[in-house]
């Protein structure tokens, strides 16, 4: 079994992150979703966080989407 990992960057005129760690902790609060904030690998801004893929397709493609719902709280 392998592990992808991703690193995205949000775009700050469309999402209104003022604390990445909040960012994180409500994905996970909100849909069990556990994501590393960017703070924790030496990002300053408050726009990336990494995802490490190791479900089943299909529960991936969840997980995207649940991530989405969160984000769309910070339009």
């Amino acid at each position: 079994m392998g592990a992808i990992y991703l690193f995205p960057r949000l775009d700050p005129a469309v999402y209104k992150i003022e604390n990445d760690v909040s960012l994180i902790l409500d994905i996970l609060e909100q849909e069990k979703i556990l994501l590393v904030q960017g703070s924790a690998f030496n990002i300053q801004d408050n726009n990336h966080f990494r995802i490490v893929f190791l479900p089943r397709e299909d529960e991936l493609q969840k997980a995207i989407h649940q991530i989405t719902n969160v984000l769309e709280q910070y339009r």
